[in-house]
């Protein structure tokens, strides 16, 4: 068991296979910190998916919005642009400490796909003039998200700002205005 009960298959119908949390774009707002918004079907939203290894997300960016750096530990996911273009990417870890991490990154139009293998820091903007929307898949029911910001500058606890400051080559006075302006938005995007 991974923590989602399973429904007793002589009470399902044809209506727990059906999901509507996707269809509309989210609204979002230029006093949206971010630019954007989106809209999971994990399972713990959609019942259905529980243990068949698959899930959705629609991300919907007017155009500057970003999704934060974040990662997937759990899964692979593939973005297919659907309307407006976005500026998607992601960072592979190099294994030789000698050799820089490399970016992959381009600019994707609406008819596109775009593959982020699991576990890599990745991130998708909209560089474009007009609003911009994905469905993204993702080979998890339950595929763990983790951005990076929220991660390290809005834990609560709050992470010693000293060991951010070292970490990150700036003053304690940037992380602490970080950690400020991070620790308000837990729980706000997703």
């Amino acid at each position: 068991m991974n923590g989602y009960p399973c429904k007793d298959p002589a009470t399902a119908t044809a209506q727990d296979f059906i999901y509507k949390g996707l269809q509309s774009p989210t609204i979002t707002t230029p006093t949206n910190p971010w630019g954007a918004n989106a809209k999971l079907a994990f399972a713990r939203h959609w019942p259905a998916l529980n243990t068949l290894g698959v899930s959705l997300v629609r991300l919907d960016l007017i155009p500057g919005g970003v999704i934060a750096p974040h990662t997937h530990n759990l899964a692979t996911e593939i973005v297919f642009v659907t309307s407006g273009e976005l500026y998607i990417g992601f960072v592979a870890n190099s294994d030789d400490v000698s050799a820089p991490n490399k970016l992959f990154a381009g600019m994707v139009k609406a008819g596109e796909v775009f593959i982020i293998p699991r576990g890599l820091v990745h991130f998708q903007m909209n560089k474009g003039v007009a609003n911009a929307s994905t469905i993204n898949f993702l080979n998890s029911h339950n595929p763990g998200i983790s951005f990076l910001p929220l991660t390290l500058f809005g834990a609560l606890p709050l992470v010693d700002p000293a060991t951010l400051a070292t970490s990150f080559g700036i003053n304690q006075a940037a992380v602490t205005a970080l950690e400020g302006a991070w620790s308000q938005l837990n729980g706000v995007f997703v």
